[in-house]
């Protein structure tokens, strides 16, 4: 965020619209919301976040169903990518119960892990996966929200991403050059402080460009 002005009037709206700009749910309903949102805890834990600073994703997700703004592909035997989240919040559902006789929310983590562990084998229980591959519904679920969570500028800090291409150009290309005005790293901080304090201008104490 430090480098923003440098970007593109268009990219910085759009970055600046992930941090502010929650959208309404419009594809799922509230309690398919609800199991995602446990679905996601459980793939991408973000222990050192408090709940108000998490990356939010299944908001993002929705959006994308909605809007229909997907890559276009499926693989053979797949249905168009909005059947596959709605097959997929009823097929773990369905596990969930058969494996341990209440629904996704309402386990503990261990329980959670072991039932999307058992979808990710594509050996899961439930009428859902009798008809659709629980193992390609798995993978098609780890990608869309991995891609969610590496569009916000707080997961971009963890791994030292300093954003959209910038309008300045760049002199040095090769691996691990970075310019003169390119930021550095030179300690630790929560990539949701560096994004914070970014935004404000200021800089925590010996992480100035840190990552996560």
């Amino acid at each position: 965020m430090r480098e923003s002005e440098g970007w593109e009037d268009r990219d910085r709206s759009l970055v600046l619209s992930r941090l502010h700009d929650i959208p309404a749910l419009r594809f799922f309903s509230p309690a398919e919301a609800e199991l995602l949102d446990a679905v996601v805890e459980r793939l991408i834990p973000q222990p050192d976040r408090a709940p108000d600073h998490r990356v939010i994703i299944t908001p993002f997700l929705d959006q994308l169903l909605f809007d229909d703004d997907t890559d276009g592909f499926r693989k053979d035997g797949m249905p168009w990518d909005q059947e596959v989240w709605r097959q997929a919040v009823v097929g773990i559902d369905q596990t969930s119960v058969a494996r341990h006789g209440r629904g996704f929310v309402a386990l503990d983590a261990r329980e959670q892990d072991d039932v999307l562990s058992e979808v990710q084998s594509g050996e899961a229980q439930g009428a859902v996966w009798q008809e659709l591959s629980s193992a390609a519904v798995f993978d098609k679920v780890v990608q869309e929200v991995v891609s969610v969570y590496y569009a916000h500028p707080s997961a971009w800090a963890e791994i030292g991403w300093p954003g959209p291409a910038s309008r300045r150009g760049y002199m040095r290309t090769g691996y691990g050059q970075l310019d003169p005005w390119q930021p550095r790293e030179s300690g630790s901080a929560s990539s949701v402080e560096l994004v914070e304090i970014s935004e404000g201008g200021g800089s925590p104490s010996g992480s100035v460009g840190g990552t996560h």
